[in-house]
């Protein structure tokens, strides 16, 4: 029987394999032996010069390189990318890779192990195996590809770096993708992706990977047209520098913008002009995400990392940082702010962010398409230039709680790369496996729909009220159902809300097909289904990922305490009064931009102060908490309250998780631990008490903490980092412990500074705090100073 018409057994009877919408190449492989743990070995490799680390490392980009064939070469059969990319190439376009580097700080600079963005990137060692994928397999010489991003933290990393390396000249962006400029190691690590290829057989004349390398980290830009032997670096969002590398293109169908300014490297020179064009022809768009939940959207993968990580950060008409698409307007902005991150977008105060009011003290938004629009109306820019992309999935290690290496999430090792030309079908898939953790056979009878024509649903512990306790039960629940993104991009013209598999179960040695969406094995007849293990959601939009477990928390306190939690949850952000809370709603005052403009206030400034590292996320933090209560700001606001909620019910779920019992304290009889929930009230001082003192809270001070971002600064400002040590990624785990013993025993004269804190957080373990003062003054809770109070952290609000 031929492969068009294979039959199997599944729980739905004999069935034939899905044959209809884009065909998508898949390979399963064996996390372990690909790129997990590479950074370790590099670090090895860089400090210590074990060659024998550097091997490892090349053996497993090996692996990796003969896996993904599994999933291109029928990707390559079953279309026609082999000839669309021949031809493209022979009339000088390049392959420009587009990796997701949110947070590209992979390899420290000072330990040069990895570092905070290693949770969150593409991994510069799978760009390496799909480049040499293309190579080998496709006949496409290195110099004829590129490597592009315009992601957000790459100018304040870059301004950091440089800070930090005190050279003689700066740390470029591009510098900063390559990881090495010159004796100076840290960012993403580009670098040693050439080093790979070069030692692979790709150091032929006319084919040296390593070629361009000098030229990227110099921050020169050679147009793509003109690097003939050179495989180039690309900053993509500096524009402004040089007004002939962008251009403004227009959106077909645009909702949020009629037209763009994007980088000619991408979208290639100006329709007419013979000289442009042959400077910048266009280019092959590879497009290589990390597959990873995400703080406002459902995921982030083959839209997401387009439809965001496109847009420049640096560019401007005017002739000065008035950035279009980010914030702040200086010379290092850190945050796309600029473009509509949800459908109700604040008009915001130019010194806080914060939403104006009108007279009768109602914040005023206007209405747009929301992040959804925002995406697909820069994909359908590149589009309309005629712009070939591909989408290759890093799913090595998917990517769990946390997208920009903030808390950090975690990685977890599901061996997927699907690779496809349809950005839909694409997510499609990749949506459908992250939040569905349930068989074929139990996902068929939960009766869960998933709203694009399939059962998907994901297993979800319940919390509910029994003998006076909120315990854990199990429920069913589907974020994607209340996710529109696909289906608007499927209406705008993007792609297909269907696929079929292609691929190769390199574990179980078996072909992967798909099965009405379901993606599994064909193996003598039967299906099996491939389903993750892990509860896959965002720590910091849990109501919206794990609604189901969020509003049975909330209903639990409200019939234990008699609040209304729910309720007041439901009147912020459900929109339509259905009872569901979807991606699109995120309350009609705009409080996304807010957020958005304090992390960029903040990331901005750890590229432009000495220690803004320290000291932004110390402002954006606390100015996020300041606007929970009306009674911590002098202005009232209160609108990040109900937001905000979502972090304590995160802590409540963790709490509810520790083996063993113990009493709330706030709500007499209730107990918590071991699937017991606690109170609201008491989530709520847990959630704030770990987020000043860190996870060791109620009994002793940690890192990462606010409470550690004024002590770090005080060591450092005042006692030449006595205490924490001079590793800026990694302060001394036990310096908060032996200061606040050594001061309260009065073994050490106390350093300048004070933390300002509600009344009841200023005592640890039953011992006050070192440097801590309760308040109920609007104007000074949750702000720090130093040096008697000559120095101030907090924004006035």
């Amino acid at each position: 029987m031929g492969q068009g018409t294979m039959m199997v057994d599944s729980p739905m009877g004999r069935r034939p394999v899905d044959r209809d919408g884009p065909p998508l190449g898949v390979v399963r492989m064996d996390p372990r032996r690909s790129y997990a743990g590479i950074g370790a070995l590099l670090q090895r490799y860089l400090n210590d010069s074990d060659g024998r680390a550097w091997e490892a490392i090349k053996a497993r980009i090996d692996y990796t390189f003969e896996m993904a064939d599994l999933a291109l070469a029928p990707l390559a059969a079953a279309t026609r990318l082999r000839e669309e990319l021949v031809s493209r190439v022979a009339k000088g376009q390049k392959l420009l890779f587009k990796p997701n580097l949110v947070w590209p700080t992979v390899i420290d600079p000072q330990t040069r192990g990895p570092d905070r963005g290693s949770t969150v990137c593409t991994e510069w060692a799978f760009v390496a195996a799909l480049m040499r994928w293309f190579h080998d397999r496709l006949g496409i010489r290195y110099p004829q590809m590129a490597v592009g991003e315009a992601a957000t933290a790459i100018p304040s990393v870059a301004a950091q770096y440089t800070a930090l390396h005190g050279g003689s000249g700066p740390i470029t962006p591009e510098a900063v993708i390559e990881g090495r400029s010159g004796d100076f190691y840290g960012g993403w690590g580009f670098y040693f992706a050439r080093k790979y290829l070069a030692e692979s057989g790709g150091a032929a004349p006319g084919d040296d990977p390593m070629a361009g390398h000098a030229e990227s980290v110099a921050g020169i830009h050679i147009p793509p047209g003109h690097a003939h032997d050179r495989l180039m670096v690309y900053d993509l969002n500096r524009i402004f520098d040089d007004p002939g590398k962008g251009r403004r293109v227009p959106v077909p169908d645009g909702v949020n913008f009629p037209s763009i300014t994007l980088h000619k490297a991408i979208v290639g020179g100006a329709p007419g002009d013979a000289g442009d064009l042959s400077a910048y022809p266009g280019c092959v768009l590879v497009n290589v995400p990390k597959l990873k939940v995400h703080a406002i959207a459902l995921f982030t993968n083959a839209i997401k990392n387009l439809g965001i990580g496109l847009y420049p950060m640096q560019a401007s008409e005017r002739g000065h940082p008035e950035w279009e698409y980010s914030t702040p307007h200086n010379d290092t902005p850190g945050m796309k702010a600029g473009v509509p991150h949800a459908i109700w977008v604040a008009d915001s105060e130019l010194g806080t962010g914060l939403p104006r009011r009108d007279r009768h003290g109602t914040y005023v938004a206007r209405r747009t398409g929301g992040l959804t629009a925002t995406m697909i109306d820069i994909i359908q820019a590149v589009k309309s230039q005629g712009i070939f992309m591909v989408h290759v999935v890093d799913g090595i290690e998917a990517i769990n709680l946390e997208h920009t290496g903030l808390l950090p999430g975690t990685k977890e090792p599901e061996g997927l790369v699907v690779a496809g030309l349809d950005p839909v079908a694409t997510d499609l898939l990749c949506a459908r496996y992250l939040f569905s953790n349930v068989s074929l056979e139990e996902a068929m009878a939960s009766g869960v729909e998933d709203g694009h024509g399939g059962c998907f649903p994901q297993r979800v512990p319940l919390p509910t009220v029994k003998g006076g306790a909120i315990v854990t039960e199990a429920a069913y629940d589907c974020p994607l159902a209340r996710d529109a993104s696909l289906r608007q991009a499927e209406e705008r013209g993007l792609g297909e809300r269907r696929y079929h598999v292609l691929g190769r179960d390199a574990v179980g040695q078996s072909p992967l097909v798909s099965l009405d969406g379901h993606l599994g094995t064909a193996r003598d007849g039967r299906f099996a289904d491939l389903v993750t293990s892990t509860l896959y959601f965002d720590a910091f939009k849990m109501p919206w990922d794990m609604q189901r477990t969020a509003f049975g928390y909330l209903e639990s306190v409200d019939a234990l305490a008699g609040s209304s939690l729910r309720k007041q949850f439901l009147e912020t952000f459900d929109e339509d009064g259905d009872g569901v809370v979807t991606y699109d709603e995120f309350g009609k005052t705009g409080i996304l931009g807010p957020l958005l403009h304090l992390g960029g206030e903040a990331l901005s400034r750890t590229g432009t102060e000495p220690f803004g590292y320290l000291s932004g996320p110390f402002q954006a933090g606390t100015t996020m908490l300041r606007c929970t209560e009306a009674a911590w700001n002098r202005s009232g606001h209160d609108l990040l309250r109900d937001y905000f909620r979502g972090r304590a019910i995160l802590v409540a779920y963790r709490m509810s998780q520790l083996d063993a019992e113990s009493p709330d304290g706030l709500l007499p009889g209730l107990v918590w631990g071991r699937g017991k929930w606690p109170s609201f009230q008491l989530a709520w001082h847990m959630y704030l008490g770990l987020t000043l003192y860190g996870l060791r809270f109620p009994g002793a001070v940690d890192f990462p903490s606010l409470y550690g971002l004024a002590f770090r600064y005080a060591d450092l400002s005042q006692n030449g980092g006595r205490h924490t040590g001079g590793i800026r990624s990694r302060p001394d785990p036990g310096s908060l412990d032996r200061y606040v013993a050594a001061v309260l025993a009065r073994r050490e004269e106390a350093l300048d500074f004070t933390v300002h804190v509600p009344t009841g957080y200023e005592r640890i373990g039953g011992r006050p705090v070192p440097n801590v003062q309760a308040t109920a003054d609007a104007g000074q809770i949750w702000t720090a100073s130093f040096l008697g109070g000559r120095e101030r952290w907090g924004v006035a609000i």
